[in-house]
């Protein structure tokens, strides 16, 4: 299994799609800040729009699949809007069957996009922290990502469709689109530091691999440099400067990532997530994840079925409302 297949396993990330949105004339939306662990994204269909982060604005146009890695606050408007929140206020919105479709109708060709959120949950840490706060594919402007056209091509037909089983079918698809956006981050090298840069490069690619794929073994910065053939201290510097920190801070980042799925999807004792992740001693374990989570094995899982439990009446709540708007 290569490196990414391992990450991705270990962060088991969810992908949902909420809204199909088709704007036209001048319009403007504000989005708030997502909770940690969920990273919302726009997938533009059709048009031209712009989004701004900060100061900074971006040209948005078909193909292109915007991501926020940390959640970070954003605005979505026209071409020539302004930004006036009174237009948050005027689209009509219409619930499918499978997802809400939010319309504004008005003079020129209107933007459509699907509006989503990829979660991994309390973990993610790793990857999430050391992307940019927003990242841009632009699918339609290279030859490797057909494949990621044609699934959008699908996501965009499942979503107008309503067939049986479309909202699975949607979910499923918006998961492998997590993956196939990571891929191709890799690919064109469009992250210059952080994990996914990390393994993008042929050399150091090798220690991040070695430890996702044999997370309990002892590994040192001197069997990690003999992984990527580099003496230890050649090994330590690229590793720091393409990643942001040390081999030794960014493996046990990795390993309290795979203690979290270890807690939650597999239900494993703290003491076998331990043994698991390399950790000899319980003790030490324990308080290296709260370190790192701000609370112990026991109280985070507690915490994360409390909030699981609590997202499903939310959703539940969503449905029968939906039901009713039909």
């Amino acid at each position: 299994m290569d490196s990414l297949s391992h990450l991705v396993r270990m962060l088991a990330p969810s992908g949902s799609v909420d809204l199909r949105c088709r704007f036209a004339g001048d319009w403007f939306v504000a989005h708030d800040p997502a909770p940690p662990g969920q990273v919302p994204y726009h997938v533009i269909l059709e048009g031209r729009g712009r989004a701004g982060i900060g100061r900074d604005l971006l040209e948005l146009e078909a193909g292109d699949v915007l991501l926020f890695p940390r959640g970070a606050a954003h605005t979505l408007h026209s071409i020539g809007g302004g930004e006036n929140p009174a237009y948050n206020k005027l689209p009509a919105r219409h619930f499918n069957g499978v997802l809400t479709e939010v319309t504004l109708r008005g003079e020129g060709a209107p933007l459509d996009m699907l509006c989503g959120t990829f979660t991994v949950g309390g973990s993610g840490g790793a990857l999430l922290r050391t992307l940019p706060e927003v990242l841009c594919v632009r699918t339609a402007q290279r030859a490797d990502c057909a494949w990621l056209a044609s699934l959008i091509g699908m996501m965009r037909y499942e979503s107008e469709a309503a067939n049986a089983g479309a909202a699975a079918v949607i979910g499923e698809l918006s998961t492998a689109l997590f993956t196939v956006l990571l891929r191709a981050l890799m690919a064109e090298r469009g992250t210059s530091h952080g994990l996914l840069a990390l393994m993008g490069d042929a050399r150091l690619s090798r220690a991040v691999e070695a430890v996702l794929r044999e997370p309990a073994q002892p590994w040192t910065i001197a069997t990690l440099a003999a992984q990527c053939n580099l003496s230890r201290a050649t090994f330590a510097r690229q590793f720091s400067q393409l990643s942001g920190l040390t081999p030794l801070e960014l493996f046990t980042s990795l390993r309290m990532e795979l203690a979290a799925r270890l807690l939650l999807r597999e239900n494993l004792s703290a003491e076998r997530v331990s043994e698991q992740c390399g950790y000899a001693s319980q003790a030490a374990f324990g308080r290296i994840f709260k370190q790192h989570y701000g609370t112990g094995p026991g109280a985070y899982r507690r915490q994360a079925r409390e909030q699981r439990a609590q997202a499903g009446r939310e959703e539940a709540g969503r449905g029968e409302a939906g039901a009713e708007n039909r």
